[in-house]
């Protein structure tokens, strides 16, 4: 099988990336289709409980497959500006879709919603929030908490203060945000990075630094507020 950029499996199939193609086997690694449907595609994610996936292109576009009948559901493009690599999640129950886009320059970031019927945006989060910028999520599966990492610019548009906050998914806010150090956001904005590629030597080797430490934005929240 080819070294892929990111790599992902259910019960049902496996997924790999190359960044041009989207590559679907079956368990036992035999392939059942090549998508090529949209360029740049590094990252992807399986719903919860279905055989669907999303993909993500740092060009600026989703994409989300049906593996059962191999077809393209959905194309999106939510911008042309490069660089779209922050974190992405389907919630537990897979029915929204989480992503974190930059649609209008690279120094600002805002949170798209998209509910999983149809893959239609429902909600545009933090978008007017110049200060704040986003930049990984995820739920804890047990509880369904969605924590989010990200920094906060000062007057003069310098990153400040590194955080992790709880996103309320009703109230669509930001709550009990707890500071760490640049350091600690550092190794984690890399290490979710590598965990979005389902942890490949490929991306492990792009990453410039010794992930050594499994963490969970859960875990350093936890800590941060002990």
């Amino acid at each position: 099988m080819r070294r892929f950029w990111s790599f992902y499996q259910n019960e049902s199939y496996q997924v790999g990336c190359s960044g041009r193609t989207v590559y679907i086997y079956d368990k036992a690694g035999n392939e059942l289709a090549k998508f090529r449907d949209i360029p740049y595609v590094y990252t992807a994610a399986f719903m919860p409980g279905k055989n669907i996936i999303a993909v993500k292109s740092t060009e600026g576009r989703l994409g989300f497959y049906d593996l059962d009948s191999l077809c393209l559901l959905k194309r999106i493009t939510i911008t042309r500006i490069g660089a779209q690599d922050e974190g992405f999640c389907f919630s537990p129950d897979g029915s929204f879709f989480y992503n974190i886009e930059k649609p209008i320059t690279s120094l600002r970031t805002q949170l798209g919603v998209y509910e999983t019927n149809t893959f239609t945006k429902v909600s545009t989060l933090f978008a007017e929030d110049v200060r704040t910028v986003l930049r990984h999520l995820e739920f804890d599966e047990k509880t369904g908490t969605c924590y989010l990492l990200g920094y906060v610019r000062n007057d003069m548009g310098v990153r400040d203060r590194d955080f992790i906050a709880i996103f309320n998914t009703e109230s669509q806010t930001l709550q009990d945000i707890h500071f760490i150090s640049q350091k600690q956001y550092d190794y984690l904005a890399i290490y979710k990075h590598w965990e979005l590629s389902g942890f490949t030597e490929k991306t492990l080797e792009w990453c410039f630094c010794d992930l050594d430490e499994k963490l969970s934005l859960k875990e350093v929240y936890e800590a941060a507020g002990s």
